[in-house]
């Protein structure tokens, strides 16, 4: 109670400096400024200050600027060698601005005062700016203005590259600006004018829109971010045929922005009637004639071109063999419908493949921004433990497949040499202006080992025929 008794008294003058006059000033903003019908200070209409008066000296004042019954009206809005004209006749004429004032006045004043302050912005937002002005004043010049437009205004062309195949080298074309009018300018020019007589001429003012795309950004695009390269020259001729028709599909593959990449969408599906032939494939750890023999070579080489210009690639598959065009961990085996090589441009420039092969070499190049100037990248593996292969297979060859080369029992013909096994884990390698960086484990994978397999011819020496001594080696536990 003593507390209370002791600051009675600064209470008491609180209330009286503070809170007594913001109450009086609250009440005046509400009765006495509502009884004179004046427009709060500040308040403009059609560009017009209009604070301070009230509806009769608003409409009054606005009237004579807005003399458009006086004389005939003519509007001309140019834009480089064009030019639109319009007379009274292409307008509604309104000259009555007592509706929309009444309108203004309501809601500035039948309302709290923190209301008021709250609506500021949105009575601006009702149309007291130059557009509604002259709307007002020239009913359906909206309408005129947006078809004026559209005969100006254009959107921007981007720059578009693609790769020539003929002259190994890439195309792009020019980009060009777009053209928006600044419809704001154009409104309130015309707002102006009309203020001062009925003869209204425009020059229309526009703002160019930049592409998004130019030939300096796509120029980037043309630089080559890696190159891997694999021999195939001692395939047979189905092999190399395959592998030619796989690697023309992506020659010139562009990745968008976003889009991802799939190797067996790109190429297809293999089939006979795009022109693949049977050929090695492995399946089921066995080699085995298949559609399409030698694509994985294709998926392969290109997976190692890929590692090498930075990109994230996010499926990718190992055989269940080893292969011998690629180090350990860095093949990637493609099958249609269960196993593919993607991955996702996730740069702001489009990717490029770029593939060739001659008979003896498959290369595979990568264009784009997938990293900077001073990154390189390497890739290397350890052998983890090594599989040893259990030697060689005895097959006798009862179709007599090569005849030309044994014909009775123990002749020999190696048909392939047995390959041990092995459990290996692959780098990528990450070098900055020369100097080791850091390294990146990408797969710890196990090949099975290999039988070797020989065949043996399946007829009976005559009676009296030896063979001539063979020094063919077959290796342990041939069976």
């Amino acid at each position: 109670m003593k507390i209370f008794k002791k600051f009675k008294g600064l209470i008491l003058a609180f209330t009286i400096c503070f809170v007594l006059p913001f109450t009086l000033f609250f009440i005046i903003n509400e009765f006495v400024l509502d009884n004179n019908k004046t427009f709060s200070t500040g308040y403009t209409l059609c560009g017009i200050d209009i604070g301070g008066l009230s509806l009769y000296q608003a409409e009054e004042k606005f009237n004579s600027l807005y003399k458009i019954e006086d004389s005939p009206i003519s509007l001309e809005i140019c834009y480089n060698d064009k030019k639109w004209t319009f007379n009274e006749s292409d307008f509604q004429i309104k000259t009555n601005i007592h509706t929309i004032l009444e309108q203004a006045y309501k809601s500035n004043h039948k309302t709290t005062y923190l209301n008021k302050i709250k609506n500021a912005k949105k009575i601006k937002k009702m149309g007291f700016n130059p557009k509604v002005a002259v709307n007002y004043s020239l009913l359906g010049i909206d309408q005129k203005i947006d078809q004026i437009c559209s005969e100006i205004e254009t959107e921007p062309i981007n720059s578009e590259i693609s790769y020539n195949k003929t002259n190994k080298n890439f195309d792009i074309t020019k980009s060009f600006n777009g053209i928006k009018v600044d419809k704001e300018k154009l409104y309130k020019d015309i707002s102006l004018s009309m203020q001062k007589n009925n003869l209204i001429k425009i020059q229309v003012s526009t703002t160019p829109i930049l592409p998004s795309l130019t030939e300096k950004d796509l120029i980037k695009c043309t630089k080559k971010q890696s190159s891997f390269t694999t021999n195939y020259v001692s395939s047979n001729f189905e092999r190399k045929n395959n592998i030619k028709i796989a690697t023309s599909s992506l020659n010139g593959f562009c990745i968008k922005p976003n889009e991802e990449f799939s190797f067996n969408s790109a190429i297809g599906q293999r089939s006979l009637e795009k022109g693949y032939k049977q050929a090695n494939i492995i399946k089921d750890g066995a080699f085995v004639k298949g559609i399409g023999g030698g694509v994985c070579q294709v998926s392969s080489t290109l997976y190692n071109a890929l590692l090498l210009s930075n990109i994230d690639v996010t499926e990718s598959h190992k055989h269940s063999l080893p292969v011998g065009y690629v180090n350990p961990g860095l093949d990637a085996m493609v099958s249609w419908g269960t196993a593919d090589l993607k991955f996702t441009n996730t740069t702001n420039l489009p990717i490029f493949i770029v593939s060739s092969c001659d008979g003896k070499n498959l290369n595979f190049s990568i264009y784009g921004d997938t990293k900077s100037d001073n990154l390189n990248i390497k890739t290397n593996y350890e052998i983890i433990k090594k599989i040893p292969h259990t030697g060689d297979k005895i097959v006798p060859d009862i179709e007599g497949t090569y005849s030309d080369k044994i014909l009775f029992k123990g002749e020999y013909f190696r048909y392939k040499y047995p390959k041990d096994g092995y459990e290996a884990k692959t780098y990528l390698e990450y070098y900055i202006d020369g100097k080791f960086s850091h390294k990146k484990q990408i797969r710890h994978a196990t090949y099975a080992s290999q039988q070797g397999i020989v065949y043996e011819g399946c007829e009976s020496l005559p009676e009296g025929m030896t063979l001539p001594k063979d020094n063919f080696t077959k290796y342990p536990n041939a069976s």
